[in-house]
């Protein structure tokens, strides 16, 4: 696929490229491929890393897309790595996976209380 723009991804292809921008204090940026038309616009949530998510200008990343109007971008991430990194173990990236799981364990006491 190298050197090929592609103009109908499906979010099932995995794609190459680096970061353009980021925006830190809002939490989005901009890749871009050279096998994708146009930019991709990435929200922090969709970063497969652990701890705090953020990218880098010029920073290398795969990602997998969806076709969206975004802004001003007619592409948008639904995952993106950067490159040389595995996923997390968990539920990040898994729509399957619990958002919060607890063994938090409630019981109340029946007897009735003395008032005096």
């Amino acid at each position: 696929m190298p050197g090929r723009a592609l103009h109908g991804a499906a979010s099932d292809d995995t794609f190459s490229g680096q970061v353009h921008e980021w925006h830190s204090e809002e939490g989005w940026g901009v890749l871009v491929s050279p096998t994708l038309s146009g930019d991709v616009w990435a929200h922090f949530s969709v970063i497969e890393a652990e701890g705090f998510r953020e990218l880098t200008a010029g920073q290398a990343v795969t990602f997998a897309v969806e076709q969206a109007e975004q802004d001003r971008f007619r592409w948008r991430a639904v995952w993106v790595r950067p490159s040389g990194v595995q996923p997390p173990s968990g539920d990040v990236g898994d729509p399957a996976g619990p958002g919060y799981s607890s063994d938090l364990d409630i019981t109340f006491d029946d007897s009735p209380s003395d008032p005096g």
